[in-house]
C-alpha cells in the first residue's frame, strides 16, 4: 500500500508497477486524499504500507506531522508501516509508541525533482531504519526496494530509525550549507575580480568536495530553494532548540 501519491509516493508506485509488475487493486493499493489524482485504493488491504504524505513547515519552523499522524491513525489492524516522508529525528519511535500495534520503519528517499525516476532505479544508497519492534523485518522491507548502485561502498544498510532520520537531515542540510558556502566564495571572487567558474572547477575536482551544489546560479537564482532544503533546515533548527542544543542551532542559522 502507498498513502500519498506525490513525487515520492508516485515514483515509488511507478517502480512497483513498471519494475515489479504489481497490479493496482490486486497487490498494490494506492491512495491520495486529493480526488483529482484518482487514487482511491484501500491501503488497509495491504500488509506493508508506505506513507509519503507532506510534512510541511509549521509557523515555528518545525515539521508539521499532522498529516503523517492522520495517515497512520487511519491504518487498521497490525501492519508494517514504512515512513517515506522526511521527518525529524525521533519521529518513527514516537509513532511506534503511539501506535504499538504496528511495526514502524523509516526509509528515507534521496530523489531529486529533476531526476526522480533515475534516482529511484539507481540509488546511491538504500537505507531502512527500524524501531525495537520492527528490527526483525528491516531486511524484508529492504528487499522490496531497488538495490543501490554497485559503485556504492555501503549499498544497502539497516540501522535504527533515529539514525536513518538523522542521515536524511544531515545529507540535505549539508548540501544546503555547501550552496551557501559556494555563494560566499562567489561573492569573494567578484570583489577581487576573479572568475568564480575557474575557482569552482579547481575546488570541485577535489574528490573530498566534489562539483555538485557549487553552481551558484543553479535554477536561475542565487542560494538554495526547492521544497526540501529550506523546510528541512528550519525543521532541524527547531529540533535543536527543542533539545536545548542552542549552540549547534546557531551553526545552521548563520
Amino acid at each position: 500500500g502507498i498513502v500519498g501519491i506525490g513525487m515520492v509516493g508516485g515514483t515509488l508506485r511507478r517502480y512497483f508497477v513498471e519494475k515489479k509488475g504489481y497490479i493496482e487493486n490486486e497487490n498494490l493499493f494506492s491512495f491520495d486524499i486529493d480526488p483529482h489524482k484518482g487514487f482511491f485504493g484501500d491501503p488497509n488491504t495491504a500488509e506493508v504500507i508506505f506513507i509519503a504524505v507532506p510534512t510541511p513547515r509549521s509557523a515555528d519552523g518545525s515539521a508539521d506531522l499532522s498529516m503523517m499522524e492522520q495517515a497512520i491513525q487511519s491504518v487498521t489492524g497490525a501492519k508494517i508501516i514504512v515512513i517515506k516522508s522526511t521527518v525529524p529525528p525521533g519521529t518513527s519511535d514516537y509513532f511506534q509508541n503511539r501506535f504499538p500495534r504496528h511495526r514502524i520503519l523509516f526509509n528515507p528517499e534521496f530523489l531529486t525533482e529533476a531526476h526522480a525516476w533515475e534516482n529511484m532505479l539507481n540509488p546511491d544508497r538504500q537505507i531502512v531504519g527500524f524501531t525495537k519492534k520492527s528490527k526483525n523485518i528491516a531486511s524484508l522491507v529492504l528487499s522490496l526496494l531497488p538495490s543501490a548502485s554497485v559503485q556504492s561502498p555501503i549499498r544497502e544498510l539497516t540501522l535504527t530509525a533515529v539514525e536513518a532520520e538523522i542521515v536524511k537531515y544531515a545529507a540535505n542540510i549539508f548540501l544546503a550549507r555547501k550552496i551557501a558556502f559556494a555563494n560566499a566564495i562567489h561573492d569573494l571572487a567578484g570583489h577581487l575580480g576573479a572568475d568564480y567558474e575557474q575557482i569552482r572547477m579547481g575546488v570541485g575536482v577535489d574528490p573530498r568536495i566534489g562539483n555538485s551544489h557549487l553552481d551558484v546560479w543553479h535554477g536561475g537564482y542565487r542560494g538554495y530553494g526547492g521544497y526540501c532544503f529550506i523546510k528541512d533546515t528550519d525543521a532541524l533548527i527547531a529540533k535543536y532548540k527543542e533539545l536545548g542544543i542552542l549552540d549547534a542551532a546557531t551553526l545552521f542559522e548563520s
